[in-house]
């Protein structure tokens, strides 16, 4: 584990934002579980969805949902904002800095939820090379089921790009394969809970992280821990 602690990369848990925590009480909830969960650092990523809104309308929503929220947060978990970028065709052409999480340059983008084109890949290329944004791909274990992604994602792997991989992938027989080949691929993953509430979608990091000790090893998880925490304080 790095000085930072446990981060968890994904979630959403800012209040009144998305589909995630509908008021504050459930997100100091949400908190208080992600706490106990062992998080030190917790990543809010609401939605952004390009089709509903611009940048700065999305933006000016998300920082007075915040701003609401960090009056009474608790000291721990330590507060960082982004988003969740649905991606959309063309993002190149976009300003996505203010999207990034916290001072970093890092950008979590959920793929679409389809078989993958080669005009995604060079976007997701041109991002993470020309522009230098620390591309995120979300829950990257939910794409796999779709023609010719795997190898995609073998494509994206050549690039400064990082596997995002949810927690309740961990806790769950079904994706448990898909996770363990995605391991076995020795690929970049980060891990975040993605959390939405406090019941069907709680903040679980600390459950997953206990399976992924005993599954794969301390020094991995102590891997997957450097790398987010160099993607957010270098």
């Amino acid at each position: 584990m790095t000085e930072h602690g446990i981060i968890d990369f994904h979630s959403h848990i800012l209040p009144g934002i998305d589909d995630g925590s509908p008021d504050v009480a459930t997100s100091l909830e949400m908190l208080a579980m992600s706490r106990e969960q062992g998080v030190k650092v917790q990543i809010l990523t609401p939605h952004y969805y390009p089709w509903k809104e611009d940048i700065s309308s999305f933006c000016k929503r998300r920082e007075k949902s915040f701003q609401i929220l960090n009056e009474k947060k608790p000291e721990i978990p330590k507060l960082l904002y982004g988003a969740e970028i649905a991606y959309f065709r063309h993002m190149r052409k976009s300003d996505l800095a203010e999207l990034c999480i916290g001072n970093s340059r890092a950008l979590l983008i959920e793929m679409p939820f389809e078989s993958w084109q080669n005009s995604i890949i060079d976007d997701i290329s041109f991002l993470s090379l020309d522009m230098e944004y620390r591309v995120v791909l979300a829950h990257v274990e939910r794409f796999m089921r779709y023609k010719g992604n795997r190898q995609k994602l073998q494509e994206i792997s050549a690039l400064p790009v990082v596997f995002q991989v949810n927690a309740e992938a961990f806790l769950h027989f079904s994706t448990r394969g898909t996770v363990s080949d995605l391991i076995r691929s020795d690929y970049d993953i980060i891990l975040g809970s993605d959390a939405h509430n406090c019941t069907s979608r709680k903040p679980n990091l600390g459950d997953a992280r206990t399976y992924a000790e005993k599954k794969f090893g301390i020094g991995w998880l102590e891997k997957a821990d450097e790398c987010a925490a160099s993607i957010l304080f270098g």
